[in-house]
């Protein structure tokens, strides 16, 4: 199976990708900088460059890609400890990812005819829809 991963170079992505790997699927996972480009290509995957936040960056990813099932994995925490008494403020930018983030590769997975989609959930603010479900 052809596996894209969105957000391969964060802390879940940089564990799923090796595992696919072994797992005999071919995987293109998602960075926002060729930079670490390096780390994909010694665990067995391709890169492409991506913004989760801007929906053509997003189609352009997922048509190039051509993936069967898109793994949602994009965050903005890198190096962030984030402050839990104003979450909203210290998360902004991953919540973007997981809404409107989320729209756009559901777009791009409807254009491209991806047969399956999957989006962790790590925290209580879920996110229904006819076509998402926590």
């Amino acid at each position: 199976m052809r596996v894209l991963i969105a957000g391969a170079t964060g802390a879940v992505g940089t564990r799923l990708v090796p595992l696919l790997v072994a797992a005999g699927h071919e995987v293109v996972g998602t960075s926002r900088s060729e930079a670490r480009f390096g780390e994909l290509q010694r665990a067995g995957a391709s890169g492409v460059v991506m913004n989760g936040r801007d929906a053509a960056s997003v189609r352009r990813a997922v048509l190039d890609a051509r993936p069967d099932v898109i793994v949602h994995q994009l965050t903005a925490l890198s190096g962030q400890v984030g402050d839990v008494k104003h979450f909203d403020e210290s998360f902004a930018a991953t919540n973007e990812l997981r809404t409107r983030g989320t729209d756009h590769l559901l777009a791009a997975a409807a254009e491209a005819g991806v047969g399956r989609f999957i989006a962790q959930r790590a925290t209580p603010a879920g996110r229904t829809s006819a076509r998402v479900a926590p």
